[in-house]
């Protein structure tokens, strides 16, 4: 069974918070047990939660009833730092309401042997007047509480607080309206050197710069509507990719099918031109251009042949 225990010491400087975890849940065999598991994962959460807190500490002992692992926070400490430990309380106790035979929780501080202090009188009372007269109700974070910490049963009729009947106001003579409940103080923000934060936002810089260089490319360029696409998906997960490289691998078909088209309809234009385009010289078989003989530009010589020509008879054409 794993045993989670918070404290406060109480010092000089204020309070000094605690929580520790030891033993085996003994709920599945090793490397199947969810209780551990989710035992694991809470501390590890507060590790990485205070991780850079210079007040805070963590340490690990193997011993022989299994590991044991706590966490300490020096006084004084931010106000965010105990909402870290409320948070893994908060865990522990919905485990051990989940899983009593494997996981229990106690909280050793003021406030919670306070409380536990009233659930146990609650408890006595119940079964002492086997009714709800003396008792006080209970909460449901105070039944889970009891739930885990053992105190209570789960199931227990006592447990439960007894239902009273709503008296009906008359509408012609309301009475004084109830106060207000007084506002939850605004809780403190997240302090800017929790581990991640700036790596997200750095990641987040050069998506937003990768997208507006893409969009001078592509103006219709969306990575909010890229995403919904599974395979652009997967590429902007691996290490290293950029943005425009990931984009093009995801619509390369798209690319190749845009650039067979446009060569496709380049051709037919030229072909159409080609057929539009009147005819030039040297494009035809034969001379370039066919004229008649000209007498003035002829030699003696041919002007003589032509003389016996027509002397014999023959008819000369020009």
């Amino acid at each position: 069974m794993i045993r989670v225990i918070y404290s406060e010491l109480d010092g000089p400087e204020g309070l000094t918070l605690r929580l520790e975890a030891s033993g085996h849940a003994g709920y599945a065999p090793a490397g199947q047990d969810i209780v551990c598991a989710g035992a694991s994962t809470l501390m590890q959460a507060l590790v990485s939660l205070l991780a850079g807190e210079k007040t805070a500490r963590s340490d690990a002992w193997d011993e022989p009833k299994g590991p044991r692992l706590a966490v300490t926070a020096a006084a004084p400490q931010e106000p965010w730092v105990e909402g870290a430990f409320e948070l893994a309380k908060a865990g522990f106790a919905l485990l051990a309401e989940r899983y009593p035979d494997n996981l229990r929780f106690a909280d050793l501080s003021r406030r919670g042997e306070a409380a536990m202090m009233d659930l146990q009188l609650f408890a006595e009372g119940g079964s002492e007047t086997g009714g709800a007269g003396s008792a006080p109700a209970l909460s449901e974070a105070q039944s889970r509480q009891a739930i885990a910490s053992g105190t209570l049963k789960p199931g227990r009729e006592e447990a439960a607080p007894p239902e009273t009947p709503k008296e009906e106001i008359p509408k012609t003579n309301p009475g004084p309206e109830a106060p207000c409940p007084t506002p939850e103080p605004p809780r403190p923000p997240l302090p800017e050197h929790l581990p991640g934060r700036q790596a997200v936002a750095a990641l987040h810089s050069r998506w937003a710069a990768e997208e507006a260089a893409l969009r001078q490319v592509v103006p219709e360029f969306s990575l909010k509507a890229e995403l919904q696409h599974p395979e652009m998906r997967r590429l902007m997960q691996l290490p290293g990719m950029r943005m425009a490289d990931a984009y093009r691998l995801a619509h390369y078909e798209d690319a190749l099918r845009q650039t067979a088209h446009a060569v496709e309809q380049g051709v037919v234009e030229r072909i159409r031109q080609r057929a539009s385009r009147p005819a030039e010289n040297g494009t035809r078989p034969g001379s370039a251009a066919v004229t008649g003989a000209d007498v003035s530009r002829m030699t003696r010589a041919q002007r003589e042949a032509l003389e016996r020509k027509a002397l014999h008879g023959e008819v000369i054409t020009f």
